[in-house]
């Protein structure tokens, strides 16, 4: 009876030790982070270093959905290292978003260099118009060609996370009382 006792006691306590492990960050919580994020080459492609953390808010898909769901499995103060795949951050780099243009009226008092990123009006699903960063690739005489792609498509992302900082989701009911007495 003994022993069984003493196994119900190292079960409790270890399933407190998992439960105490997870994630208390839930939707609707502001976290703030500092990051550093490096492709396989080692390069830093982004980084909080000598700035603010970043602040999103929990399931408002504000960052990469992967980011959030590493961010949320650690606890205030600590730091975690994790890889994202290119299919699970940018996507992988699409061919039908490079275009080979005619050099013509559209780029006339456009200052166009090869690796510059400049802007061009594209229609949304629901008609709008929409500026979107195209990066020039190669330029000829008559031709301009530009990547639409996202420049980490193709890219698996490395970062070094540490959550600095989880501001708990407040219930409606609250944020409703915080507003009516400001």
């Amino acid at each position: 009876m003994k022993k069984i006792n003493l196994l119900v006691i190292a079960l409790l306590t270890i399933g407190f030790a998992a439960c105490s492990m997870q994630s208390s960050i839930k939707p609707g919580s502001i976290v703030k982070v500092k990051y550093k994020g490096t492709l396989a080459d080692g390069t830093v492609f982004d980084s909080t270093e000598n700035k603010a953390p970043l602040s999103f808010l929990v399931g408002a898909k504000q960052v990469i959905p992967e980011f959030e769901k590493q961010v949320t499995s650690l606890k205030a103060g600590q730091t975690k290292s994790f890889k994202i795949k290119a299919a699970d951050a940018y996507g992988e780099a699409k061919p039908e978003n490079i275009q080979e243009l005619e050099r013509d009226e559209r780029f006339k008092n456009v200052d166009l260099k090869e690796g510059v990123v400049i802007f061009v009006n594209r229609k949304n699903n629901k008609g709008e118009t929409m500026q979107i960063p195209v990066k020039v690739v190669k330029l000829t005489e008559d031709k301009v060609t530009l990547d639409g792609n996202h420049p980490l498509a193709g890219q698996d992302l490395n970062f070094e996370v540490t959550l600095v900082e989880v501001k708990e989701a407040q219930a409606p009911e609250a944020t409703k009382t915080t507003e009516a007495q400001s």
